[in-house]
């Protein structure tokens, strides 16, 4: 019984590690394509931004 529940363990941080990897992945796509609209909605409502050197 021990080794079943070291091994459901084990086993069970290994997803949740996975699922967190995965959301994370998620996340950040879906961050980059709000970004992206963003951008572009804001160009087209105040034009191209100028970035002085």
């Amino acid at each position: 019984m021990n080794e079943l529940t070291n091994e459901m363990l084990f086993y069970g941080g290994i997803v949740v590690a996975a699922t967190s990897l995965v959301m994370a992945l998620l996340y950040f796509c879906f961050t980059q394509i709000k970004k992206l609209r963003l951008d572009a909605r804001l160009n087209t409502e105040y034009g191209e931004r100028t970035y002085k050197k």
